[in-house]
């Protein structure tokens, strides 16, 4: 069957389903389900519907007591997808088809997708970039040394906020010291940073500690040795109770109160 009776046979909400699998990877049904903004069950079918057509692949693991689906999508559906996007005069990313989800993805993308669309006209996430369009677009703006998990732009009540993403998700050696594994990955998180001379052109840089512990040391070893970048500092643990945009965010050198993702604006 030839790409334009393809195209024809999907709706447009399984397009959005099988593009986004296709700008950013594997995801499951719930993931599916949150990114497009429909139900589970809605999603499930455009899944099934998309499998058969042989534009979306899947697996489980046996181990799995879930019996989770994994949902990619394949060679011939991010074809489909890269050919839209360039016929429509869209930017076709690097990897289309092949990309993988890191941790920022599930902290930050999919859970101000969903306040975005509980809060319709007050809030939106208007631009997300992954690792590798966020790295293109640093070494666009002459900042090639950095390393970030993520670009996104941020609006809410009429004010906007471009901030970059890093997640400190260092192994932890046991052979290092207890002090030594307090402060373990986050040197290199912001090692790029102290030697950057251009201005980092984002509202806020958000480091993502490991835990409470790692986002206190992270907080006294900044207030040290201040960085030019504007950083606010929140870790993973209240990331996963609380979303994003809410007061989560501590800015070192201030009284240690968490902001708002907002309120990082300048």
């Amino acid at each position: 069957m030839g790409d334009r009776a393809v195209s024809r046979r999907l709706t447009s909400r399984q397009w959005r389903v099988m593009s986004f699998l296709a700008l950013h990877g594997t995801a499951t049904t719930v993931e599916v389900a949150v990114a497009v903004g429909v139900p589970r069950l809605t999603a499930h079918r455009d899944l099934t519907r998309l499998h058969g057509a042989g534009l979306v692949e899947r697996r489980r693991s046996d181990e799995d007591r879930t019996h989770t689906w994994w949902y990619d999508v394949t060679a011939e559906g991010a074809d489909l997808v890269g050919r839209d996007l360039a016929a429509s005069g869209r930017p076709v990313p690097l990897q289309l088809g092949r990309r993988r989800w890191n941790e920022a993805d599930g902290l930050l993308f999919l859970p101000l997708l969903e306040v975005s669309r509980q809060n319709l006209g007050r809030c939106e996430l208007f631009q997300w970039l992954t690792t590798m369009d966020t790295s293109v677009w640093l070494r666009g703006h002459g900042l090639a040394h950095l390393r970030a998990d993520g670009f996104g732009v941020w609006l809410e009540d009429g004010r906007c906020l471009r901030f970059l993403v890093h997640v400190d998700n260092a192994r932890i050696s046991g052979l290092l010291s207890e002090e030594e594994q307090r402060t373990a990955g986050l040197e290199v998180l912001l090692a790029g940073y102290r030697r950057t001379d251009p201005a980092v052109p984002v509202g806020a840089v958000l480091v993502v500690a490991r835990d409470a512990d790692h986002e206190d040391h992270l907080l006294e070893d900044l207030a040290r040795r201040p960085v030019r970048a504007p950083i606010a500092i929140s870790n993973i643990d209240l990331l996963g109770r609380q979303w994003p945009n809410e007061a989560v965010w501590r800015v070192p050198g201030e009284d240690g109160t968490r902001q708002r993702l907002i309120d990082l604006a300048p």
